[in-house]
Order: structure tokens, then sequence, then C-alpha cells
């Protein structure tokens, strides 16, 4: 009898953030099933899959409403353009995400099943209320997974897959939970009375989550547009006006910061100088979010820092908020899909208690 399938989802603008299993090695360390890739659906101009020469099991292949798409950790290694839709769990591009999301945690699991156990996704805490009943529909409906070439022997090439049960959470209460996982009984986390609050500023949004122990505070939490991406543009646009280049995309001018450089061919630019443009962007943005949270920032007892995004935020919420603690969760970037994970097997656990 196979064990119960848990899946856990965190699609993202910037990176698809996947969680299937958690276990203790032999010293009490942790180890995930998890995987993170970019948020990029190219489209198929040649199937090069089909030829054999260009197969690689981490670009993987759907077909969508009369379109095929690649997505996983290889789709591509060139610069894509990401566009921003408000409404973005309807897009086909969320659903290629989804879709190549499961099959990977199936491919990792080595077992393609037609039902998963619980299916866990998240929405920014903006939109969770009034697209959250919307997304759980999305999230049962049976969709077409294809199945790993070494899985799949002689049966179909791919099967359709039903969750039976799914969660929908705020985003950041993934970041929360997974702080939980290891707090001692008397962490501020636990004590009914004591607020924390977890800040994710993620690729399009800065949402910040707060809790009375472990019980949301929805009416103290909230979010608004912003996010890296406007930390990107400010950086892109600076860098077009003092160099000529025009805006460049988004990925171009992240992974500039990271590596030092940002190599056009015929130029290549030090974006050392634009840290500071990222730095100030950041501190604006910060400033913004502590006016929506001013009533309520001296009842705070912890104060975490999750998502993608909190490299570019930490220092700025150190400067901001002194006298607190600004904790940043471990592998930042997963913290949200760890802790959906989480909730799916604690919900499970309590449904057959």
């Amino acid at each position: 009898m196979n064990p119960r399938t848990v899946i856990a989802i965190d699609i993202g603008y910037g990176n698809t953030k996947v969680v299937w299993s958690h276990t203790l090695d032999r010293q009490g360390k942790s180890r995930w099933g998890e995987i993170c890739f970019r948020s990029i659906t190219p489209p198929v101009v040649v199937d090069e899959e089909s030829t054999g020469i260009g197969s690689n099991p981490d670009r993987v292949l759907i077909e969508l409403n009369g379109q095929s798409y690649y997505a996983g950790p290889a789709a591509t290694m060139g610069v894509e353009a990401r566009a921003l839709d408000p409404n973005y769990i309807e897009t086909d591009q969320h659903e290629v995400l989804l879709r190549v999301a499961i099959h990977l945690a199936m491919r990792e699991l080595g077992r393609f099943t037609s039902e998963i156990d619980m299916l866990v996704l998240g929405l920014p805490v903006s939109g969770f209320a009034s697209r959250g009943a919307r997304l759980n529909e999305i999230a049962l409906q049976p969709r077409q997974i294809p199945v790993a070439r070494h899985l799949r022997g002689n049966g179909p090439s791919s099967i359709a897959v039903t969750a039976k049960k799914c969660l929908i959470l705020p985003q950041p209460y993934g970041g929360m939970r997974a702080a939980s996982q290891n707090a001692s009984a008397d962490d501020p986390i636990y004590q009914s009375g004591k607020l924390s609050m977890i800040i994710d500023p993620g690729y399009r949004t800065l949402d910040w989550f707060v809790s009375n122990g472990m019980s949301p505070e929805l009416k103290l939490s909230g979010s608004f547009d912003g996010g890296v991406s406007n930390i990107l543009r400010e950086v892109s646009q600076r860098i077009g006006y003092e160099h000529g280049t025009g805006s460049l995309e988004f990925d171009q001018i992240e992974e500039g910061l990271e590596s030092g450089s940002i190599n056009l061919g015929f130029k290549v630019i030090d974006t050392e100088p634009y840290r500071k443009v990222a730095a100030d962007a950041a501190k604006r943005e910060i400033a913004a979010f502590l006016g929506r949270i001013d009533a309520n920032r001296a009842r705070l007892s912890r104060v975490l820092l999750t998502g993608g995004g909190a490299k570019f935020y930490e220092a700025a919420l150190k400067d901001k908020l002194p006298g607190y603690k600004i904790e940043t969760m471990p592998a930042s970037v997963m913290s949200n899909a760890r802790g959906y994970w989480l909730t799916g097997c604690d919900a499970l656990e309590d449904q057959n208690a």
C-alpha cells in the first residue's frame, strides 16, 4: 500500500517551489524532497524532445489549449519576459506550472498515481479572501500529467490526476508554519496573546501575515503591489538611462546584481553601483509597509522574513525596525512551500484522528 501523497506547490511570479516529502536523517537533520524552478513557460517552436537530440528530463513538455509549452528547471537558459497578470491563477502559464510541479513531485516520489491525497496551494494575502474559492475549484479539477519516461514502461505517456482534497493558504502562513516546526514550547509563536509577523516580499506583491500564537489574524495582515519586480524595474530603468540600453529584462537585472555584471555582448555593465539603487527602492517599500502596520507595531513579539525576495529587504527591515530581531528563514525561498506541506500533513492527521 502506497503512503499518502501530499504535494505542496507555491507558484510565484518569480519561481515555482514544490515540496513532496520531509524526513530526518540519523543525525536528526531535516531532508526535504523539494525543487525550485523559474516560473517561465516558453512556447515550443520546435519540439526538440521528439527528435531525441534535445531530451532533458528537467524540461517538461505540456500541451494545453492547442499550444505546447516547456517548463521546469531546464525550460530555457535564456532570458524570458514575464507578464504580471492580475488574474494569474486563470492563465495557461499558471496551469502549465501546476502540471509540471505535480510531474516533478511524482517523478521524484517514483510513482505516478491518478490521485493526490492532499494538494496545497497558496495566494497572496490580498487575494486570499476573493480568489481562494476559485483556486480551490481549479486545484480539484482533473488534469493530464506527463509520465516520466523511466517510469512509463508500456503504459500511457500521461495520466489524468485528481486531488482528493485541497488546501488553499495565505502564502506567508506557510513560512509561519515552517518556523513553528522546530520552535520550543515557550516560543512566542505558540503563545496566545502574543503577535508574530512574517513578511514575504514576492515578485509582484509584498505580503505580511500576523498570527496570535498560531491563530491567523487576517485583519492585521495584508499585501500591496510591489515586491522584487519594483526593485528590478527601478534598477533596469536607471541602467537603461545611464547606458542607453533601454529597459533590460528583470531576469537580466536580478542575475546581474548577484554576479556583479551584465554582459550584453557589445557591452559589460558593472552592477556594483546599482546595488544602492536596489537598496533605496527596498527602503521605500519597507517605509510604505510600516505605515500600514504602525498601530500594531509595538504589539509584535517576533518578526520573521521569508520568500525569494528576502535578500533584497533584510537590510532595509533591520534599518527601519531598530530594536526588533529580524529573523530570516533558512532556505527562505522554500519556506512557504515547506510550511504548506507540513500544513497538508497536519490536515490529513486531524481527519484521521
